[in-house]
């Protein structure tokens, strides 16, 4: 079952984590939302890859990895107001949001609420995960266990290993549906635009989120907006980090409402 948060305040130690060593004078911070299930080590290459000029977090959810002995959050709205609590502090220089599948939608209404108190993000990049505007509701997480574990299967979510490891599957099965659950009854209050460039990527075989789909997020950008596609499935960033990262620095040092960052030619 997920549970509402606690009032206890947050911290940055509670939902960010850090997989490098950290650059106090970066030009800018990347955080990054994880997919349903996924935890913040799925970024965990990520540091290694970006140029020394760029922080890298990634956000923990409750319920999975180090949180394991926490209660999920099966309500995006207020996850979202908890970890834009933990990132108004860090908006002391330009932030981008980068999320993928879930991750999206959650970084979405974070950047909403950073931008709501005059923390507008550089940039936010929404991954393998259809516009807010676009969004609909769900009835996967509720499904019988074996159901839902099989239709997480043929999304490519779970493993063949752990379907068939009984420990492996109880273990995965509380988060992955606390937040289906999450995602499938998500409803924005509004999709007003975001005061800074947008960039949608997804892979061109991920059949699940049309191209059009993708595209839609061009309703929510204030700023400039563009779409790229990778060779790949909706895990397609999992093996295509790197070109990704490539691809995506560019943009980031872009002019935005902050300014443009340094050129991203120097790496770790």
């Amino acid at each position: 079952m997920s549970a509402p948060l606690s009032p206890a305040p947050s911290t940055s130690r509670d939902w960010l984590r850090r997989y490098g060593p950290e650059r106090p004078h970066a030009a800018a911070r990347l955080v990054c939302f994880p997919h349903a299930g996924g935890g913040a080590s799925f970024y965990r290459r990520w540091a290694a890859l970006l140029p020394e000029t760029f922080d890298h977090l990634a956000v923990q959810y409750p319920g999975r990895e180090d949180r394991i002995g926490e209660e999920c959050v099966g309500e995006l709205h207020p996850l979202a107001d908890r970890i834009a609590e933990v990132l108004l502090p860090l908006a002391d220089r330009p932030l981008i949001l980068f999320g993928h599948s879930m991750g999206a939608s959650i970084a979405y209404e974070v950047a909403r609420r950073l931008q709501e108190q005059g923390r507008t993000p550089h940039h936010l990049v929404a991954s393998s995960r259809m516009s807010p505007t676009l969004e609909r509701p769900g009835t996967v997480h509720l499904l019988d266990d074996e159901e839902f574990l099989q239709e997480l299967a043929a999304f490519g979510g779970i493993s063949q290993e752990v379907l068939h490891h009984r420990e492996l599957r109880d273990l995965v099965l509380r988060p992955m549906r606390s937040d289906y659950r999450l995602v499938e009854t998500y409803q924005p209050k509004g999709t007003p635009a975001l005061e800074c460039p947008v960039t949608a990527v997804r892979g061109d075989l991920d059949h699940a989120h049309p191209e059009e789909e993708i595209r839609a997020w061009a309703d929510v950008a204030g700023g400039d907006f563009r779409l790229l596609t990778l060779p790949g499935d909706h895990f397609f960033l999992a093996p295509r980090a790197q070109e990704l990262i490539d691809l995506l620095l560019p943009r980031f040092a872009a002019p935005s409402g902050h300014g443009a960052l340094p050129s991203p030619e120097s790496r770790t």
